[in-house]
C-alpha cells in the first residue's frame, strides 16, 4: 500500500491554533496529528510504534547550549545564490 498526499485548504485559524496546540502537547507534528484524527474518524486504527531511544536527550540542553548550537548552525540558513541560478 502506497501513501498518498493531499492539501487541505480553508482551515479556520482557530482550528489551526487548536491543532498546533494539540500537536505540541502530544509532541508530534500537525500532519501526524491530522492523519491520526482522520484514521480514527474513519474507524481505521493501526498500531503506531513508540520510540524511546532518544528520550534521554529530550530537554537536556541548557539555554547556553542552545545559543552555541544556533551560533554554530547559523550558516545553514544562508542561501548560496550560485546554486540556484
Amino acid at each position: 500500500m502506497s501513501a498518498a498526499n493531499f492539501n487541505l485548504r480553508g482551515i479556520p485559524s482557530e482550528v489551526m491554533d487548536l491543532l498546533k496546540r494539540e500537536a505540541k502537547r502530544l509532541r508530534t507534528s500537525v500532519n501526524a496529528l491530522i492523519l491520526i484524527m482522520v484514521e480514527r474518524g474513519l474507524g481505521f486504527a493501526r498500531a503506531r510504534p513508540t520510540f524511546h531511544d532518544l528520550d534521554h536527550l529530550a530537554g537536556g540542553w541548557s539555554d547556553d547550549d542552545l545559543k552555541v548550537f544556533e551560533k554554530n548552525t547559523k550558516f545553514f540558513e544562508q542561501i548560496d545564490e550560485d546554486l540556484w541560478s
